[in-house]
């Protein structure tokens, strides 16, 4: 999926949905979460939902770290 072509609503969703998924003893989601969204949290130009993205971007990070 291009994340460039869905919206910022979306993306905050997914990115959310992943990290929630990742506890349903699927913690590979959560790498998916991090590399997929790394783009998004951090180099693409502000918008409202990034901050949040940035949020759930570091704490999918801390649980690969804790769960490896």
């Amino acid at each position: 999926m291009d994340l460039s072509k869905v919206p910022n609503d979306k993306k905050l969703y997914l990115c959310k949905w992943y990290f929630r998924a990742g506890f349903l003893l699927l913690p590979f989601l959560w790498a998916v979460n991090a590399v997929w969204f790394a783009k998004e949290a951090f180099l693409e130009p502000q918008y409202e939902e990034q901050k949040q993205i940035k949020r759930c971007k570091l704490q999918t990070l801390i649980k690969i770290d804790l769960f490896s």
